[in-house]
């Protein structure tokens, strides 16, 4: 999950300020019925993988607000500029309201698909799968390199098309809240939903490093992608998920490692003996 514009710049602000509160209220009563819920069930709550990801979510608006204001409005600006025609978006255009609801889903679909099969991308996308624990506070385990992570430069080709970027990157801020709650161990499968909506579990799928359900299931909000490209995979009863990389991090309690250390990887990997091709594919390969 990352978060570009605010609800106020795609509602309005006064109308805007329930919003902020409702969902600041949702989000904290969500990760503290979580809490007790897994206590109660298990008699312990994963305090340092929660704590871990809070920390993460620091440091991410940190490098997210400087990077917003100095790269990403000026660019999408600049696109929007040159855009091939203007499509109208208020609420009395409803109809181009769902499209780029779509529009906004399917560019995340793509998006995400290229994080994990891409290492540029997955040096940052990495970030969020490192959580050993399937928990609300995993939504915001977000990495520190905003501007590497993909997801902004892909819905430009939606502000090239004529959408009004405040709109494209509010819809998107709307989709990744989303997100937010099917990021959790305590809903059970509901196939049948999966056909059409993301569930917790088709996430926990997602998020998993068992061999059966690495890269799969990357829809954001809708699942249909999924089922159409071929990427979908159930949670099955008989396989014990388990979540991480399949590479841990080398102190996976250091926030600064978590954030980095693809990274890091990534360039020591470019320096390292090889033909032109080869330090290629270590780029632009997959992980």
């Amino acid at each position: 999950m990352e978060f570009y514009l605010t609800f106020d710049q795609l509602l309005g602000r006064v109308e805007s300020r329930p919003v902020y509160l409702i969902v600041i209220a949702t989000v904290i009563f969500s990760v503290i019925a979580e809490a007790l819920l897994l206590f109660r069930r298990d008699g312990k709550y994963p305090w340092k993988d929660a704590s871990l990801s809070v920390c993460m979510t620091i440091g991410h608006f940190v490098t997210q607000a400087a990077a917003q204001g100095a790269v990403f409005g000026i660019v999408a600006a600049v696109v929007y500029d040159y855009r091939l025609m203007t499509v109208p978006l208020s609420w009395a255009h409803w109809p181009n309201i769902v499209l780029l609801f779509l529009l906004v889903d399917l560019v995340f679909y793509i998006e995400h698909r290229c994080s994990h099969r891409v290492n540029l991308l997955w040096c940052s996308h990495s970030v969020h799968h490192s959580g050993e624990r399937m928990l609300t506070t995993t939504a915001f385990r977000l990495p520190w390199t905003p501007i590497l992570s993909g997801i902004f430069w892909f819905y430009l080709v939606l502000v090239w098309l004529g959408f009004d970027p405040v709109w494209v990157y509010g819809m998107s801020s709307v989709n990744l809240a989303y997100q937010f709650f099917v990021h959790t161990e305590l809903v059970p499968h509901i196939r049948w939903l999966e056909w059409v909506l993301d569930t917790p579990s088709a996430h926990r799928v997602h998020h998993a490093s068992n061999p059966e359900y690495i890269d799969k299931n990357y829809g954001g909000t809708l699942m249909i992608w999924d089922h159409l490209f071929g990427t979908y995979q159930p949670e099955l009863p008989d396989v014990q998920i388990k979540y991480g990389l399949v590479h841990k991090r080398s102190h996976p309690d250091n926030p600064f490692v978590v954030a980095y250390e693809g990274l890091w990887d990534l360039i020591k990997g470019v320096f390292r003996p090889g033909s032109v091709r080869e330090r290629f594919a270590r780029v632009f390969g997959p992980p």
